[in-house]
């Protein structure tokens, strides 16, 4: 009996451990499903920014190299990718390459603080639940989906990342 229940706490520790950033135990789960005339044409998704205005993908995705960022302002390690992250998109922004952020399972007031405490000068969203589903399941945060100026995906990054992984994922989608 004693066997059996500390492997059962393994197995648990082990889910929880794998889905540390999956959702934030603080926010309620509600979500605004958007209705098939909120989603223009040729976008695959389209998302509330901080403000609330709506933005269709189609605004980046196949127009200029993309960068997908889900991430969470409640989430360790999408904190401690974000220097880096900053420091790539500071190096390529120029190259035309566009980084859009979707902040799961937060409130556009905590993102909006700490977008601006940490010099995150990109576009910001906020995730709803379909928008977990739109790429294929986004299991956990931070996940980081590059598409290249057709709006193919190239490569996904899950978990945090350095700055030579973002490096090269960067170099990835303007080469092509």
């Amino acid at each position: 009996m004693t066997r059996n229940l500390a492997t059962i706490s393994l197995v648990l520790l082990g889910l929880l451990t794998f889905n540390a950033c999956s959702k934030n135990e603080g926010q309620s789960g509600q979500t605004k499903q958007l209705s098939a005339t909120e989603i223009p044409a040729g976008a695959l998704f389209t998302a509330a920014d901080l403000d609330g205005n709506l933005h269709p993908s189609s605004e980046w995705l196949g127009k200029q190299p993309t960068v997908i960022n889900f991430w969470g302002t409640w989430c360790p390690p999408c904190r401690r990718e974000i220097p880096d992250l900053v420091k790539i998109y500071d190096e390529y922004r120029s190259q035309g390459v566009a980084l859009v952020s979707l902040a799961v399972n937060d409130e556009p007031a905590k993102v909006r603080d700490y977008v601006a405490e940490h010099g995150m000068k990109w576009v910001h969203l906020i995730a709803e639940q379909q928008h977990m589903t739109v790429f294929g399941e986004i299991r956990g945060v931070p996940t980081t989906i590059f598409f290249d100026k057709n709006g193919k995906e190239v490569k996904r990054l899950v978990g945090a990342q350095s700055y030579e992984d973002f490096k090269e994922a960067f170099q990835m989608i303007l080469a092509i």
